[in-house]
């Protein structure tokens, strides 16, 4: 298995069977799972306001029966919290503003994860276009968009 770093758009396309949903499940099976703890944040963040916004054409329950599957999902996830090394990766990698913030925050907590397991052949799954860019730039392996 190798070591995969997950921002949220694979996890959130499984969860809320999305058109790519297959392709996303496939990076998330053969992988060693690890992300920054803003995946579990944007993840449950998102399933709300999407149940806000369509609460009138969901079905009861939907958003208790997607937080559980959401977070059947998240236990197999090993997570890094944000700190300095990650804030000093956002300082110094000028690159990181190409993409939205919490992005740039994915992307430096992966290069933190790089350097702590030394796994330069370490993949970075996302369906984002910027940052997908940015993780080819940093010479991670990624999925093809």
């Amino acid at each position: 298995m190798t070591l995969s770093y997950f921002d949220s758009s694979i996890l959130l396309a499984i969860v809320l069977d999305e058109q790519k949903q297959e392709e996303a499940y496939s990076y998330w099976q053969n992988s060693i799972r690890v992300s920054s703890i803003l995946l579990r944040i944007e993840t449950v963040i998102t399933l709300r306001r999407i149940h806000e916004t369509n609460r009138c054409i969901l079905a009861g329950g939907w958003l208790d029966a997607k937080v559980s599957i959401l977070d059947d999902f998240l236990a197999s996830v090993n997570y890094m919290v944000i700190n300095a090394k990650i804030e000093r990766e956002i300082y110094t990698r000028k690159e990181l503003a190409q993409c939205r913030s919490l992005d740039a925050v994915h992307i430096a907590t992966a290069l933190q994860f790089r350097v702590l397991t030394g796994d330069e052949s370490m993949n970075l799954y996302t369906f984002d276009k910027a940052m997908h860019t940015l993780a080819e730039h940093y010479q991670f392996k990624t999925n093809s968009l």
